[in-house]
This record gives structure tokens, C-alpha cells and sequence, in this order.
């Protein structure tokens, strides 16, 4: 009976996951992300597999502390700490199990776009079982690797899903909603699905055969953004003007004037809150971009990233400049040459309309196309 117990203890102890606030896709050199939030954590079995008797064993669920720090090594790359409670409370019928313990994993995280990132990584699980006043520890390690996808719904409402594989016959899925308080601040809720090996046949003498655990709840966090951003690119260094040496003549040279150049605006193509590609109603005005700079190969075209106000002076620097960035990727996808190109970046000084509207910040989104002839 005692065996019986404490695996019906172990039931309600191992677990496998990557859990934090709102996933992220892409980030910054530098740019740090505290995630901080709480999962309401219920597991299962098939008692069938465990001591040969039909139906499940479950713990009632309980709330626990969920915490991580990620820091972008580069504008692809990020390393990730997460660290995660195991508790759980007895069910009605057995109150006198319970589980205590604690997970912490590191993870590599590559973006491959703004919209999806893969993952891999090391899982370090510290189950630490209670029963009958005693307490049992089993330490689990899981390799895992993973996916993360991303897609806005609004402006500021994001829809975000993760799944993963792992050693110890591990699988995770996880799907939810983020909300962005602010570019650097954002909430997110969803739900969790963790299967993992709990036991194997052989393990406890009334295991009847092989079996896995599951865990599921509704997850809720918090991220906040500091730090990162790029420099500002320098100001280019004009060419050296060469001047003709005099020439020994009775007549002297005179040299023409050259024309002076302007610059003329051409378009403003806009961005969503946050994003640094332009939006889907922008195309038109990116194709008559690239029509202008092939028709006039002599004219040089600058580009002026912009932003709305929100978030800090370095995260609006650095979002300015992937939005030229990707006008100018596009520019020279489609056939025109870098040399005809001026990369600038203002950030937030240099709004066309008010910061303190939905309109004026989408107005203020945006990258100025000047051609100068």
C-alpha cells in the first residue's frame, strides 16, 4: 500500500516545459527581457499503465511561480533562463500527497523572421515528492527543441503558439494571446500541455507498464523590455573634389558650374505599432518607389525611418532602422543598386503629426522616401 501511495505521489511531479510571459520572436543586440507571471498546474496518468487498474490519477490544481530572463545576443540570437515551480496539491481522495520542487532550463533561441523562432535547449527538473511526512527527490534532464510562432490580430493584440520535443518521451505545446501595454511592456494568458515519461516498467513493482505524465493549466505572465538598440549610423564622408591643376596656357580654363541637386518627397510608406515590415496596404507605394529609382538610374533616393513615441529614445532608434533597413531590402530585391540608396534614422524626433492618438501615431509610423535630382 505504501508503494502504492508514493507512486501515485510521483504522479504529481514530473514535468517538462519553456514557460514564460508573451514569447518573442525577434529582439535586439543587448536587449534584455524579465518575464514574470503564474501556472495553474494539474496533472494526470493512466492508472491503467501504472497498477493495472483502469481510469486516471490526477492532483487538484495549484498556482506556481514562474519566472525567466532572456538577453539578446544579437539581433538573431538570444539566451534564455527559465525557471519554473512544481507544486501541486493532493486530490480529494488522497490529500496526503503532495509535490514540491522546481525546473530551470537554459535555452539558445534563433529568430527566423518576425513571426517565428526556433529553440534548443536543456531542461534540469528537481522533483522533490512528499508523502507520509518523508520526501523523495528524482532529478530529471531533458534535451529539447522547439518552435515559437507569432502573428498580430491588432495593433497591439498578438496570438502566439510554441511546440517542442524532447528526450524522456517529452512533447509541449502551448497557445495564448499577448497584449502590448506598451512596445517594452506586455501581458499574455493561454494554456499549457506538457507530456513527459513518468516511469518505466519495472521501476516500482506494481508498475504495469511504461507510462507517461501529463500536465495542463492556464498560464498568465508579464514581460518587460530594457537595454539593446543600435547606434546611429555615422554620417557619410563626402568624396574628395578633384580640382584640375592649372594648365600652362595663355587662355585660362574656365570651369562650368555644377547644377545644383534637391531633394524632392516622393512617399511616406507606414508600419503597424511595433513592426519594422511596412503593412500590406503599403505595396503599391513601395513598387512606385522602385519604378522612380530604375527610370532615373543617376538620382539617389534617401530613406527616413521614423517612429511613434512609445517606448524608450534606444528601442525607437533601433526600430527606425530596421524599418529603412527592410524598405531598402525590398529596393534592392527588386533590382536597384545599394549605391543608389541613403540609409537615415530619426526614431521618434521627427513626427508629422501627434503622438497622443491611435491616427497621429499611425501617421507618425512610417519611412520617407525623398529622390534627390
Amino acid at each position: 500500500m505504501k508503494k502504492r501511495a508514493l507512486l501515485l505521489a510521483a504522479v504529481a511531479a514530473c514535468v517538462t516545459s519553456a514557460a514564460f510571459a508573451t514569447p518573442q520572436t525577434q529582439w535586439q543586440e543587448g536587449q534584455w527581457q524579465v518575464d514574470l507571471g503564474a501556472w495553474n498546474v494539474e496533472a494526470s496518468a493512466d492508472s491503467d499503465k501504472l497498477l493495472g487498474e483502469g481510469g486516471n490519477v490526477t492532483t487538484d490544481d495549484k498556482w506556481n511561480f514562474q519566472g525567466g530572463l532572456t538577453y539578446g545576443l544579437t539581433d538573431r540570437w538570444a539566451l534564455q533562463y527559465n525557471y519554473y515551480g512544481l507544486k501541486s496539491d493532493g486530490n480529494n481522495e488522497t490529500g496526503d500527497i503532495g509535490t514540491d520542487g522546481n525546473s530551470q532550463e537554459v535555452n539558445a533561441i534563433y529568430s527566423l523572421n518576425k513571426n517565428f523562432a526556433v529553440y534548443g535547449g536543456w531542461n534540469r527538473i528537481d522533483n522533490k515528492l512528499k508523502f507520509e511526512g518523508e520526501t523523495v527527490s528524482q532529478k530529471n534532464n531533458v534535451a529539447q527543441i522547439g518552435i515559437i510562432a507569432k502573428a498580430p490580430l491588432t495593433d497591439k493584440l498578438d496570438v502566439y503558439g510554441k511546440a517542442a520535443i524532447g528526450t524522456k518521451n517529452t512533447t509541449i505545446w502551448e497557445a495564448g494571446l499577448g497584449y502590448s501595454i506598451t512596445p517594452d511592456l506586455d501581458v499574455n494568458a493561454g494554456y499549457r500541455y506538457v507530456n513527459t515519461k513518468l516511469a518505466d516498467k519495472g521501476d516500482y513493482d506494481i508498475v504495469a507498464d511504461d507510462a507517461n505524465i501529463s500536465y495542463k493549466g492556464f498560464i498568465a505572465g508579464l514581460s518587460y523590455r530594457f537595454g539593446g538598440g543600435h547606434e546611429e549610423a555615422p554620417e557619410s564622408t563626402p568624396a574628395p573634389v578633384y580640382t584640375p591643376q592649372p594648365q600652362p596656357q595663355a587662355v585660362p580654363v574656365v570651369q562650368q558650374a555644377a547644377v545644383p541637386r534637391n531633394d524632392y518627397y516622393l512617399e511616406s510608406v507606414h508600419f503597424g505599432s511595433d513592426e519594422d515590415q511596412p503593412l500590406n496596404t503599403e505595396q503599391s507605394k513601395l513598387d512606385h518607389f522602385v519604378q522612380v529609382a530604375k527610370a532615373n538610374p543617376t538620382h539617389t533616393f534617401k530613406l527616413v525611418g521614423n517612429t511613434d513615441a512609445r517606448g524608450t529614445d534606444s528601442y525607437n532608434n533601433a526600430l527606425s532602422q530596421r524599418r529603412v533597413d527592410n524598405v531598402a531590402a525590398y529596393a534592392q530585391s527588386q533590382g536597384v543598386p545599394a549605391s543608389q540608396l541613403v540609409l537615415n534614422y530619426k526614431g521618434e524626433n521627427n513626427p508629422v503629426s501627434t503622438n497622443d492618438t491611435d491616427q497621429g501615431r499611425a501617421d507618425n509610423r512610417r519611412v520617407d522616401i525623398w529622390e534627390n535630382k
